[in-house]
C-alpha cells in the first residue's frame, strides 16, 4: 500500500493519509516560529562502486519507508526566548524510530496517551506508584516533545529531528 502525501511536506505542515495536518507546537516566554519538513533518503549504488545519497520530499510513501523529520524552531524576536518546548504529534500511520529524536541541549520526552502526559523513555509505562504496567514500544508513541535547556537567542534557529517508519 502506498501513501500519497498530497503537497507534502510544505514548511509548517505534513499530511497523513486522512489529509489531516499536524504542525509542531512551539511555546516559550516569547514568540517562536516552527516549520517542519519530511524527507526520505534515496541511496543509489553507482557502477564505479560509489554511493549517491539524495534527499527527497516525502510526498509518496510505501509500507516500511523511513521518513526523516526536521523541525526548525526560530526566535524572530529581539530578546532570548526561555522555557522553549516543542511538541510534534506523530502523523497517522507513522511509528517513531526508537532513539532517533535529537535536538540541541534538550530533553526529549514522549507521550503514549495522545499528548496528555509526557515522560522520558525510561519512565514510559510506569504506573502511578512507580510500578511498571507494561514496557511501552516505540509503536505506542503518539507525540514527541523537546524541552530546550537553554534560551533560544534572538534570530536563532534550533533544529529538532526524528525518524519514523510508515506502516
Amino acid at each position: 500500500m502506498a501513501l500519497a502525501l498530497a503537497g507534502a511536506p510544505v514548511a509548517s505542515q505534513d499530511r497523513a493519509s486522512s489529509g489531516e495536518q499536524s504542525t509542531p507546537v512551539a511555546t516559550g516566554s516569547g514568540p517562536l516560529e516552527a516549520t517542519i519538513v519530511a524527507e526520505t533518503l534515496q541511496v543509489e549504488e553507482q557502477a564505479n562502486g560509489s554511493t549517491v545519497r539524495t534527499w527527497l520530499l516525502a510526498t509518496r510513501l510505501s509500507a516500511g519507508d523511513e521518513v526523516y523529520y526536521t523541525i526548525r524552531v526560530r526566535n524572530p524576536g529581539k530578546t532570548p526566548v526561555t522555557d522553549v518546548v516543542v511538541t510534534k504529534r506523530l502523523p497517522f500511520g507513522m511509528h517513531y524510530k526508537r532513539g532517533s529524536a535529537v535536538g540541541p541541549a534538550c530533553e526529549v520526552q514522549f507521550s503514549v496517551d495522545g499528548g496528555i502526559t509526557f515522560d522520558p523513555v525510561a519512565r514510559l509505562g510506569s504506573g502511578v506508584d512507580g510500578q511498571s504496567s507494561r514496557k511501552m514500544q516505540a509503536t505506542d508513541y503518539t507525540h514527541v516533545r523537546w524541552t530546550l535547556s537553554r534560551p533560544l537567542a534572538p534570530r536563532a534557529t534550533a533544529l529538532l529531528r526524528f525518524r519514523a517508519t510508515f506502516t
